[in-house]
């Protein structure tokens, strides 16, 4: 096993702050921030679809995240999910009951209005 990779951050606070790098941290460190928004992220999973006249458009954007000298919030990694423009974080329980919401959503929401639909249109 090897060793962890370290990175540099040059920070506004507290000058250049050395940390170990995640695995799964796929973006690059931006200099000049404070250090507490030092930010780990790994790589985003959206799902998409194509809408007529605008093409493939991503929604509930997510990705592995972490703060490690954050002051206000968490340290621990979490998956932040993009919705309605902002990005939330998700312990294991969160994002099971989350994916829990979507799920019931499909079920019984958007699948129910799909056949409601086929029956309009069929009747036209």
């Amino acid at each position: 096993m090897s060793a962890p990779r370290i990175v540099s951050v040059r920070t506004v606070d507290h000058g250049v702050v050395e940390l170990p790098e995640p695995s799964w941290c796929v973006k690059a460190h931006r200099d000049d921030v404070h250090r507490a928004d030092i930010h780990h992220q790994g790589v985003e999973h959206a799902a998409s679809v194509d809408i007529p006249g605008s093409g493939r458009v991503s929604f509930l954007t997510a990705f592995l995240s972490q703060y490690p000298f954050a002051e206000h919030g968490s340290r621990l990694i979490t998956v932040a999910v993009e919705i309605e423009g902002e990005h939330y974080e998700f312990d294991p329980a969160g994002l099971g009951d989350l994916a829990a919401s979507i799920t019931s959503h499909v079920l019984y929401g958007l699948l129910p209005l799909r056949a409601r639909l086929q029956s309009l249109q069929e009747e036209l």
